[in-house]
């Protein structure tokens, strides 16, 4: 982020330079309650069962909303499954983006990503459209994720907690 002075506009409309203190705090207007999890980088919470983790990178250049869906799968299980689901809604969707991590624990975590490129600043408007397409795409992408391995895994069912249940 540029370390230069700026005015922050007295409107919703002008664009100006968006960092973690403004997202927060945008979260906040919105009514969201967030726990900050590393400060003046990193922020969690959890919409519809689904974790969301917001960032800023430090140069702001770009905000990041990732939702998460912490499978209890063992990478080896998971078969193709997890690739075909996450490259139909790639091509399908331009946002979020859906990839797989192995978590420290071993298992499959399902990530969807939503980034927004603030190069050019936002205005409170923008910011807070782009959070709630973040949000909304997000859910939907880990929703359409659990769907896949619901019907792919021939699993019963998702639990509270976003774990699939098995037989």
């Amino acid at each position: 982020m540029s370390t230069a002075p700026f005015s922050v506009p007295n409107d919703d409309l002008t664009p100006w330079p968006v960092d973690f203190t403004r997202l927060i705090s945008a979260l906040h207007d919105m009514d969201y309650a967030v726990d900050i999890l590393v400060p003046d980088k990193a922020a969690g919470a959890v919409f519809d069962r689904i974790p969301f983790l917001f960032s800023v990178d430090t140069s702001g250049r770009f905000f990041s909303i990732r939702a998460l869906w912490e499978t209890g799968i063992r990478p080896h299980e998971v078969g193709p499954w997890v690739f075909a689901a996450s490259d139909s809604w790639n091509r399908e969707k331009y946002f979020p983006t859906i990839y797989w991590v192995t978590s420290e624990d071993d298992t499959v975590h399902i990530c969807a990503d939503f980034t927004v490129n603030t190069s050019a600043g936002l205005s409170n408007i923008q910011l807070k459209e782009n959070v709630n397409a973040g949000l909304s795409t997000g859910i939907s992408a880990i929703q359409y994720m659990q769907h896949a391995a619901d019907h792919t895994l021939s699993l019963p069912d998702v639990t509270d907690d976003g774990a699939l249940t098995g037989e």
